[in-house]
């Protein structure tokens, strides 16, 4: 078959993707950590992704070295040739196209948002032109009220006057309700799945918005794969990295997904995050709001685009309300965590991705701490170890004996860490796993 794919994207799909072998012959893919590393390598040798694919390529890939990946496990994936072209086929009858992070349609506000943590590949359906078009983000909750769903609604159609594009992760509830008011008023809307695309992008409810090329849906996931609420919640870095704004219609407070992501945006200030503050509010509302959230004005609408605007600093830092957050001594510095997304970020360009950095803490404009400033919240430190350690799913015992603590101390840090939306909790058996940790692994 003649692929439609560049060959950077190739590779992206053979090293990362699953390829409907999720059981086959246990071959696990490269997760994200393990890719960039890779990517890494190629660069320092004036290689890129798709070189893999001739001869030369594997013979230098013989002399790999990094610790992350091994070269004996990446050859087998490369050598997956017939089941790539099986399933792209698949795909490609369904409509469904494939790009990476070293393709020029590939979401340049992805790259800049996350940097290294953006997902290798991203799934879609519909027009790409969506894609690199910002918007305002509207999420809320499933169980909606009536009249948080129809306020979501009225949003939708008064963006579309306004030739803004509504974005969201196209669940049942605050997500549809924007989308399908977007949508019926001949706007524009970008949904953002938590799960595979095969049988979303068939559905009759999207096929107007589809075929008109009013509608994009995207997802980082494989599009056979099914949804899990730590997927949910990974999505949401999407959803702010794409938008020009975002807008919390309904939340709770202190858990859910639509919680952890408005309070992650927060504490990153990268967008401005606009609360829903008239008629009844959520649980959460108010509390996002003295996080930093700003009150969505007040209908009637006029001209939302001047909300389109960077945060603004104060005394050196978004949000003045946040705390600074302390790296420890000796931490692992070969992967983007999320705390690395709170300072402006230098940019390095690795397989098309622009890499985070923190800059010379000399050069950052930051007031001299007081004395009584200095105070550090031990969990602060805490944390990062705990989610250098939960790279892979651990249990609470296990992680408070790494660290030599309680298991009470230990549960203290993971419940904040879970409320934060840092860490993921899982069932049969409970296990922790560090979030940033999980995004987009194979």
């Amino acid at each position: 078959m003649e692929s439609t794919l560049t060959p950077d994207t190739q590779t992206a799909l053979l090293l990362c993707g699953e390829l409907g072998q999720r059981s086959a012959d246990g071959l696990k893919p490269l997760g994200l950590r393990q890719y960039n590393a890779l990517v890494s390598w190629l660069k320092n040798q004036d290689m890129r992704p798709g070189d893999l694919l001739c001869a030369e390529g594997r013979t230098k890939l013989a002399g790999l070295q990094a610790p992350e990946v091994d070269p004996d496990r990446v050859m087998p994936l490369l050598d997956r040739g017939g089941a790539l072209a099986m399933i792209v086929e698949r795909w490609e009858r369904g409509g469904l196209w494939v790009i990476s992070r070293s393709d020029s349609g590939y979401p340049q506000r992805l790259k800049r948002y996350l940097g290294q943590a953006a997902p290798p590949l991203l799934y879609g359906v519909g027009t790409k032109n969506l894609l690199d078009r910002g918007g305002l983000v509207v999420v809320g909750s499933r169980d909606r009220s009536e009249e948080d769903g129809e306020f979501a609604r009225r949003v939708g159609e008064y963006c579309a006057t306004e030739d803004i594009a509504i974005i969201s992760g196209a669940a049942k509830g605050i997500d549809r309700d924007a989308m399908s008011g977007a949508l019926d008023a001949g706007g524009w809307a970008l949904g953002v799945l938590a799960e595979g695309l095969a049988k979303t992008a068939t559905s009759g409810q999207y096929r107007s918005g589809l075929v008109s090329d009013r509608l994009t849906l995207v997802s980082p996931y494989d599009p056979d794969s099914r949804w899990f609420a730590y997927t949910a919640m990974e999505r949401n870095k999407l959803l702010y990295g794409l938008s020009d704004a975002a807008l919390v219609v309904a939340s709770s407070a202190d858990n859910g997904g639509t919680w952890a992501g408005a309070s992650e945006a927060l504490r990153h200030g990268r967008v401005k995050v606009f609360v829903k503050s008239t008629g009844t509010v959520a649980p959460g509302n108010p509390k996002l709001i003295r996080m930093g959230g700003i009150p969505f004005p007040a209908e009637p609408w006029a001209n939302l685009r001047t909300l389109f605007t960077a945060p603004e600093k104060k005394n050196g830092q978004l949000f003045a309300g946040a705390v600074p957050e302390s790296p420890v001594a000796g931490a692992r510095s070969d992967t983007v965590r999320e705390t690395s997304l709170a300072a402006p970020l230098a940019e390095v360009q690795i397989d098309g991705a622009i890499a985070a950095s923190r800059p010379d803490r000399a050069s950052a404009s930051r007031e001299t701490p007081r004395a009584a400033d200095t105070i550090v919240d031990p969990y602060l430190v805490a944390i990062e170890q705990v989610l250098a350690l939960a790279e892979e799913p651990r249990t609470k015992q296990w992680l408070a004996e790494s660290m030599r603590v309680s298991a009470a101390q230990m549960k203290v840090w993971l419940d904040r860490g879970v409320r934060e939306g840092r860490i993921a909790k899982l069932k049969k058996p409970v296990k922790y796993v560090a979030r940033s940790r999980t995004l987009f692994a194979g």
